[in-house]
């Protein structure tokens, strides 16, 4: 069996580059080696080799030639079989993510889909990894550890363990008797060690609750949080999750809730998505995109319940969850790409629109983590209001396609949903492939909710506007809008309305006069043009969720069995 072993050098931090070493012996007469295109949870092609440079090969003393044969990889030729062949190269760490590379003087964090070479032919072969450290340095990370470093069952499990470096803190806690590890950095103000203490065991147990379970899939859970400036994500693995965090929104009690919410997710993700997997995602292709419309069920479901498992556990009121919910409806209703793009559409097309947004996306698209979390809404009410719960669908799947390893197609998900309630088969099936609004006031009025407007006193002209360099500019136009019907553009500048002078947003808010056609001036590309604007009678912009004083006991019962969860 061949023995892969790589180096890191990450001795010298400033300069922002991983010194990789790989050790491989041949095992013919060349060696084939790729770096992956996407790590998995993150549907984007991102094309890591344009960070990789300065690639060679040895053999002992002799020079190897090496040849690039596409442009994520390389073809290493004259060898004899048995030969031990060096790779050397080095990787940029600039982009600060949980999917990417950083490398700095004061902390470090490493995908490996975005560092290890793959070498052709050995992708089910243990993979060795030791790390040249700054001093003082430590590492978190799940890989096994093993003589001095860490030993990856096979390449997947390299890719799945990212590596955290620096200044670490940590607290440790058990759930079902599984060791969880809490690893922090970049805080400037003492961590709430207190809190997470008491809350994470309970969000945990509460995530367990829903997989009918009194311990995690996993025997031994890690997770990395970086705290930073303005940095918000999370990224799943089987043993592992990686959160990034503003800090100073951990200052505050939303803020709190939501670096929780962040934590369920990428908890949930142990069991629905990294072992209850799509089957286009069995085994990965790191070379490329795949069409995955079940990302609905994927990302839809865990986003439902990250909001919805702390109110399971007691960690946030009802009122929290409520307004937390009415932020995603009302983010939903205000999405104008919504009656553009079904919620399966958005699953396939998520490598080339939902990771990469610009000024149009609204209009476009939908998010599969947000329109999923609404439908996986209604799917649990329509479910518990029949005396069962969205949250059996979850554990008869996986306990069909988690523990077998088996991937899981549309058609399997519909055969399970139709088998646990004929009704709600026949239901989703328009909620995924369709364009129409959900039918969200009506479900929750039967859980005793009424969902409302907010009453909103601005005409409606589908504009979105900044002030940049103290000009006022289109940051978006919405689709099908008044400002679309006048042709304006996002990066116009906003120069008069009726010959005033337009000197701040505010401004053009308060001169819209609804139902009359208005001048409006503009500046597009150096060139002052005049366009004619209609606005319309105010529209909402945001949506509540309140108790109804006259909801019917069972509805009130309803509500009861659904903010209560599961209970082992």
């Amino acid at each position: 069996m061949q023995q892969l072993q790589y180096l890191l050098d990450l001795r010298e931090p400033e300069r922002h580059r991983i010194q990789v070493t790989l050790q491989v012996h041949s095992h013919g007469d060349e060696l084939l080696l790729s770096l992956p295109s996407w790590t998995p949870g993150s549907y984007l092609v991102r094309d890591y080799v344009r960070h990789l440079e300065a690639l060679w090969a040895r053999c002992g003393d002799r020079l190897l030639q090496s040849e690039r044969i596409n442009r994520h990889s390389w073809r290493i030729a004259g060898l004899s079989s048995g030969d031990l062949v060096e790779v050397h190269y080095a990787v940029l760490g600039v982009e600060s993510s949980v999917r990417t590379n950083w490398l700095d003087p004061h902390c470090g964090f490493l995908t490996a889909a975005a560092w290890a070479l793959a070498v052709d032919g050995c992708r089910w072969q243990p993979h060795h990894l030791k790390l040249h450290l700054p001093e003082g340095w430590q590492v978190a990370t799940a890989l096994p550890a093993l003589s001095g470093g860490w030993c990856a069952r096979d390449y997947d499990q390299l890719v799945d363990a990212p590596l955290a470096l620096g200044h670490l803190s940590s607290l440790d806690f058990q759930v079902g008797g599984v060791p969880h590890r809490w690893v922090w950095q970049g805080l400037r103000t003492p961590a709430p060690v207190s809190s997470w203490q008491e809350h994470l065991p309970r969000l945990c147990q509460a995530v367990c609750a829903l997989l009918g379970s009194e311990r995690p899939v996993s025997d031994d859970y890690l997770f990395m949080t970086r705290f930073t400036a303005g940095g918000y994500g999370g990224l799943e693995h089987d043993d592992c999750t990686a959160l990034m965090f503003c800090r100073r929104d951990l200052a505050t009690a939303a803020g709190s809730r939501q670096l929780l919410q962040l934590a369920a997710h990428e908890y949930l993700h142990q069991w629905n998505v990294r072992r209850l997997r799509p089957a286009q995602l069995r085994p990965y292709n790191y070379s490329g995109a795949v069409l995955i419309p079940e990302l609905w069920f994927a990302e839809g479901i865990t986003s439902y319940y990250d909001q919805l498992v702390l109110l399971h556990a007691g960690l946030c009121s009802e009122e929290d969850y409520l307004a937390d919910l009415a932020k995603d409806i009302s983010r939903l209703l205000t999405t104008p790409g919504r009656s553009v793009q079904s919620l399966l559409e958005s699953g396939t097309e998520a490598w080339v629109k939902l990771y990469r947004r610009d000024a149009h996306s609204d209009n476009q698209q939908v998010s599969y983590y947000l329109k999923g979390a609404l439908i996986a809404l209604l799917m649990d009410l329509h479910l518990l209001a029949a005396g069962s719960g969205l949250h059996l669908l979850l554990q008869q799947l996986w306990q069909q396609f988690g523990p077998a390893e088996r991937g899981y197609t549309q058609s399997d998900l519909m055969a399970a949903i139709s088998a646990l309630d004929a009704d709600l088969g026949t239901l989703v099936l328009p909620w995924l492939s369709g364009v129409d609004d959900l039918p969200l006031a009506g479900y929750l009025k039967k859980a005793g909710l009424l969902l409302a407007p907010e009453p909103c006193s601005v005409p409606f002209t589908g504009l979105h506007l900044d002030r940049v360099e103290g000009q006022v500019q289109v940051r978006r136009v919405e689709r099908s809008s008044p400002g679309e019907d006048a042709g304006l553009s996002p990066g116009d500048e906003l120069l008069a309305l009726d010959g005033e002078r337009l000197r701040r947003s505010e401004q053009f808010e308060q001169w819209l006069q609804a139902g009359l056609e208005q001048k409006l001036l503009i500046c597009r590309d150096g060139a002052i043009r005049q366009v004619d604007l209609l606005s319309r009678s105010p529209q909402p912009k945001s949506w509540t969720l309140r108790p109804d004083p006259e909801a019917s006991e069972e509805a009130c019962r309803l509500r009861t069995r659904w903010f209560m969860g599961p209970i082992l």
